[in-house]
C-alpha cells in the first residue's frame, strides 16, 4: 500500500489564527428583529456548587461577579438607534462572545472580561451593503460609547467588532468586516463609519500587491535568489504564496527554508492574512544539470518556528513536503518495494485529500477537544488511514497510543467524509493533528 504523508498542522486551541466561532463562548445572543435573548447566565444557578460560589462571591464583593445584565444597556441602545435610523440592510443577530472556552462558574471569578462583538447583516444587497455596514458601525459605536466598561465589581474590555454580511444572492460567500472596538467607538462619536469601511475595503483590495512586495523584500534579505515575482493568491479563508528560486546542490535546503520562512514572516505581518496559508517553493538546483524540485509547507508550523517553538530539523522532518510524481509525495511499504504496481490508474491526488481534510476540520476537532478535556497530558495524534478506490476512509488508527474513545470518534468523523475515487490499491495517509495548550 502506497503511503501519502500529508503534513498540515492542525490545532485544538490553535483552531486557527483568527478566532473562529468554535473558539469562543457565547455570552449573549440577541435577535435584533424579535428581541429574543439568550445569555450564558440566564436563570438561577442549577447546581449546589454554583449556588455556593454565588454566595461566596456575593459576600466578597457586595454582589455577584460578571453578569450579562450590564450589557443590556448596549443592546437596548443599539436597537433604538437602528429603529430610528432604519438602514437599508438591518442587522439581524447580535452576539457578545468571550474569546475562548469558558464555563459559567469560571466566568464569575474573573475581574476583567474580554468581549468580542459580532453582528450579522442578512440579507445585505450588494448596492447598499457597504453603506449599511458603515451606518451600523456608527450606531454600534454610539451604543458602546467606550471600549472599556467598568463596574464596581469587574471590568469589561471590548476587543474586536466583526460585521458579517450575507448577500441577497444565492451561492455568494459572506463578507467579513473586522475592526478594533476602540475604532468603532471613535466612529460613533465622529460619524465616520464610511471612512472606516472604505479604509478596510481598500486594505483588502491592496492586500495582494502589499504582501507580494513584502515577501520579495524579506526573501531577498535572507540572501535567496528569486526567479521572477512571487505569486500571491487570496480567497476569503485562505492565501497561497508560490515562489521560484535558484540554488545549488549543497545549499538548496537552506535556501528553500529561508524562502518559506521569509514568506511566512510577510504573511504574519499583515493583519488581513486569512487563517489558512499554503506556501510553495520551486527550486532550480544547479549541479551538472538543472533540476527543478518543488517543496510546500503550511503556514502554521512556519509560524511556530518563527516563535521559536519548533526547530529547523522538526520543520524539515515533518512539515516541509517535497512533491514528486505529479505533485504527490509517495513512499512505499515493504510489500510494494519489490516492484509491485503503485496505485493502478495512478490518479490518486494527495494534495486533494489534504484540502478535503482541512475543509472538514470542524468534524475532526471535537474528537480532539473531548480527549484534551479528559486528559491534560494529551498533545495530539497522527491520524492514519487508507483511502479505498471508492473514496472511503478505511483502516483508521493513530501512530501514537490513543484511547479507544478517540479512535472511535475519529473513525466516525472520517466515515462522513468522502474522498475522490481512484484506481489501484488503497492509498495510505498520515495526518498529524497537534494541540497547543
Amino acid at each position: 500500500m502506497a503511503l501519502v504523508r500529508l503534513v498540515p498542522l492542525l490545532g485544538l486551541l490553535l483552531l486557527a489564527p483568527v478566532r473562529g466561532d468554535a473558539d469562543r463562548t457565547k455570552l449573549v445572543e440577541l435577535d435584533l428583529k424579535t428581541g429574543k435573548r439568550r445569555a450564558i447566565d440566564a436563570g438561577r444557578p442549577s447546581t449546589q456548587a454554583d449556588r455556593q460560589l454565588d454566595a461566596m462571591l456575593d459576600g466578597a464583593t457586595g454582589g455577584s461577579a460578571f453578569s450579562t445584565k450590564d450589557l443590556k444597556s448596549i443592546e437596548g441602545a443599539l436597537r433604538r438607534y437602528l429603529q430610528a435610523a432604519r438602514p437599508r440592510a438591518m442587522p439581524r443577530l447580535l452576539l457578545f462572545l468571550y474569546p475562548g472556552r469558558i464555563s459559567k462558574s469560571r466566568l464569575k471569578e474573573l475581574r476583567e472580561v474580554l468581549v468580542d462583538v459580532d453582528l450579522l447583516v442578512d440579507p445585505c444587497g450588494r448596492t447598499v451593503c457597504h453603506e449599511s455596514v458603515a451606518k451600523t458601525v456608527e450606531l454600534l459605536g454610539k451604543s458602546l460609547r467606550q471600549a472599556v466598561l467598568r463596574t464596581r465589581r469587574y471590568t469589561v474590555r471590548f476587543q474586536s467588532v466583526t460585521i458579517r454580511t450575507v448577500a441577497d444572492v444565492r451561492g455568494t460567500d459572506p463578507e467579513v468586516f473586522r475592526f478594533e472596538a476602540d475604532e468603532v467607538v471613535r466612529s460613533g462619536r465622529a460619524g465616520n463609519g464610511r471612512a472606516l469601511v472604505k479604509r478596510l475595503t481598500s486594505a483588502k483590495e491592496s492586500y495582494v500587491p502589499q504582501v507580494t512586495r513584502e515577501v520579495t523584500r524579506r526573501v531577498k534579505s535572507r540572501r535567496v535568489a528569486l526567479v521572477g515575482t512571487p505569486q500571491v493568491q487570496r480567497s476569503r479563508g485562505s492565501v497561497s504564496v508560490a515562489m521560484e528560486i535558484r540554488s545549488d546542490r549543497t545549499r538548496y535546503k537552506t535556501h528553500v527554508g529561508a524562502a518559506l520562512i521569509g514568506a511566512a514572516e510577510a504573511l504574519a505581518k499583515n493583519p488581513l492574512t486569512p487563517p489558512s496559508t499554503q506556501l510553495r517553493v520551486v527550486a532550480e538546483i544547479r549541479f551538472r544539470k538543472v533540476e527543478r524540485r518543488t517543496f510546500t509547507c503550511m503556514g502554521q508550523p512556519l509560524k511556530l518556528h518563527l516563535q521559536g517553538r519548533m526547530s529547523n530539523s522538526e520543520l524539515w522532518s515533518s512539515y516541509i513536503n517535497e512533491h514528486r510524481k505529479g505533485g504527490t509525495q509517495l513512499s512505499f511499504s515493504d510489500e510494494e518495494a519489490g516492484g509491485g504496481s503503485v496505485g493502478g490508474g495512478g490518479d490518486f491526488d494527495g494534495s486533494r485529500v489534504q484540502e478535503i481534510l482541512a475543509a472538514h476540520f470542524n468534524e475532526l476537532a471535537p474528537c480532539l477537544q473531548k480527549e484534551a478535556s479528559r486528559s491534560r497530558r494529551f498533545r495530539g495524534v497522527t491520524l492514519t488511514f487508507a483511502v479505498s478506490p471508492a473514496g472511503k476512509a478505511v483502516k483508521v488508527g493513530t501512530k501514537e497510543r490513543a484511547s479507544s474513545g478517540l479512535k472511535s470518534c475519529l473513525g466516525a468523523a472520517l466515515g462522513r467524509i468522502r474522498f475522490p475515487r481512484h484506481g489501484g490499491a488503497p492509498r495510505g495517509v498520515e495526518y498529524p493533528m497537534y494541540i497547543q495548550r
